[in-house]
């Protein structure tokens, strides 16, 4: 039954606006302010910044709470000795007092009575991402200035702000381990839960528009701002930069920790989209390959837990599209299943079997044999958080 899939599982992924939109390009301009005054109070010596959380809006997140099998380890094999050069610990983890709310109802998805997560951010902010981790929630906030900052949030809504100022943030799918990118460099660092802090296992000078994608075993898969090329950050070494610009996005990691699905661009004869398992390597290794898939819209793909499905809204979001990823490179392996559904890009995966999409008002099920069920529950103003496990599994995709 659904209701016991949504009562054993927890959401996925904050939504985001639809591409183009008036709110997007505002995003971008303010993203774009952000960087300057970063890089002017670098330039002016740096003032060391106390960001202050003015007055807090609430989010609420529905809860659902999923099962992920054992999955990805390191890539050990391009490992090398770490660098000694930077500080143990990270300096940007800071406590913050509560700070006032309002409240919005949440929906828990249950039977169970309904559950109110009060998760802070600045009130000109927004969510960027949030997550479900054991000691708290991880909460990527998009602050007024365009700055990205990490909150660790716990269940007495006491906020520790582990990384304070930066241009993007990404953060692993077991919560272990945290990258984000400022004036120039990407920065990796490990999280305990015990001592709540994060200690810094490595820096590196990159590209002013380099971000962090995704976590693939320790290494890091960066790409541009404008997603033009992406690379590979072997985490354990000195970033050398090698941009392969014939990746076009990348879907998420596979279960094998060295691997990645992402489209790439179609050669002569080729009818896109075409979708390839990639090894790491600068450029990226093209191990399986297929083409004129559905075409994904921008945002809202979302590769399943057990790295079995790829499930994305297609471009112009009339159609969702669900791909099998155990045969999708075998010749003749069954289409992708289509439904004519028109939707938002604000998806998760509520388990294994189980892709939630929002068709604007209300949440709906999928389901790989092709069925859908209705969901008695709004979508408007929900925001949506993504489980971490430390069992090891496929991470999330990048939109």
């Amino acid at each position: 039954m659904l209701e016991d899939a949504l009562r054993d599982t927890f959401a996925a992924k904050v939504g985001s606006t639809p591409p183009g939109s008036l709110d997007e390009i505002a995003d971008a301009a303010i993203r774009g302010a952000g960087r300057i005054r970063r890089r002017q109070r670098a330039v002016t010596g740096g003032l060391a910044g106390i960001v202050v959380l003015a007055l807090a809006a609430l989010a609420v997140f529905q809860i659902v709470s999923p099962q992920h099998p054992g999955g990805a380890g390191p890539a050990d094999d391009l490992a090398l000795p770490p660098r000694t050069d930077v500080p143990s610990q990270a300096p940007t983890s800071t406590a913050v007092p509560p700070q006032a709310a309002r409240e919005v109802d949440g929906y828990t998805g249950t039977a169970q009575p309904t559950k109110t997560v009060r998760i802070q951010f600045p009130e000109r902010g927004s969510v960027a991402a949030a997550y479900q981790a054991k000691d708290g929630y991880l909460v990527i906030n998009n602050q007024p200035d365009g700055d990205k900052q990490l909150v660790l949030q716990n269940d007495k809504n006491k906020q520790q702000v582990l990384v304070e100022e930066a241009h993007d943030i990404a953060v692993d799918n077991e919560g272990d381990q945290v990258a984000w990118a400022d004036e120039g460099t990407m920065t990796v660092a490990t999280r305990s839960d015990d001592t709540q802090q994060l200690t810094k296992s490595n820096t590196t000078d990159v590209p002013a528009t380099a971000v962090p994608v995704v976590f693939v075993g320790h290494d890091l898969v960066l790409g541009k701002e404008d997603g033009s090329a992406f690379d590979v950050w072997y985490t354990s070494r000195k970033y050398e930069e090698k941009w392969d610009q014939s990746v076009l996005r990348v879907f998420g990691a596979h279960p094998d920790g060295k691997s990645i699905y992402a489209e790439v661009r179609a050669q002569t004869n080729e009818q896109a989209m075409c979708l390839a398992l990639l090894s790491l390597a600068q450029p990226f290794k093209v191990k399986n390959r297929t083409c004129g898939l559905p075409r994904a819209a921008k945002a809202g793909s979302r590769i399943s837990p057990d790295g079995h499905w790829l499930a994305y809204p297609v471009e112009g979001q009339k159609q969702v599209a669900m791909l099998d990823l155990t045969s999708v490179f075998t010749p003749g392996s069954k289409p992708p299943v289509l439904w004519d559904l028109t939707v938002t890009t604000k998806t998760v995966w509520l388990n294994a079997t189980t892709f939630l999409v929002d068709n604007g008002t209300r949440f709906q099920a999928l389901y790989p044999d092709g069925k859908s069920e209705n969901l008695d529950q709004t979508s408007d103003g929900v925001v949506l958080i993504e489980p971490l496990t430390t069992t090891g599994a496929t991470p999330s995709a990048t939109g």
